[in-house]
């Protein structure tokens, strides 16, 4: 029996380690294209790292920073963002707090929407 889990967990990792590398392997292809110019991106050698002709190190990164206007996108994702989550935390506790504390047709009515919205997919 203890022979059989030490394969299950070896077959597990294994798994596991093939998942995380399905999920890095294009976020390292975004950093790998991150050094290349734009021509080069969008041809069929998007897999390959960059050469002496395409390698433009870290000018991308400094037109984005510079030119494109990140770091105000950042700041306005950032505002929006959270000012989100604070009016879901605040709206979604007196909702909670309604639906715990008063017992009647209403609050059943809302707890059962809110569990029928998490049971049944949005996109559907």
């Amino acid at each position: 029996m203890d022979k059989k889990n030490k394969v299950l967990d070896i077959l597990f990792i294994l798994l596991l380690t093939a998942l995380a590398a399905a999920f890095i392997f294009p976020i390292v292809i975004i950093l790998i294209n991150s050094f290349k110019e734009d021509s080069t991106i969008t041809t069929d050698a998007i897999f390959n790292f960059p050469t002496k002709e395409n390698f433009v190190a870290f000018d991308n990164y400094v037109e984005a920073f510079s030119g494109r206007g990140f770091l105000q996108s950042f700041g306005y994702s950032l505002f929006i963002t959270v000012t989100s989550v604070l009016a879901i935390c605040i709206c979604c506790s007196m909702c909670a707090w309604f639906i715990t504390r008063v017992k009647g047709v209403i609050s059943n009515a809302l707890y059962y929407l809110f569990v029928f919205s998490m049971v049944v997919p949005f996109q559907w």
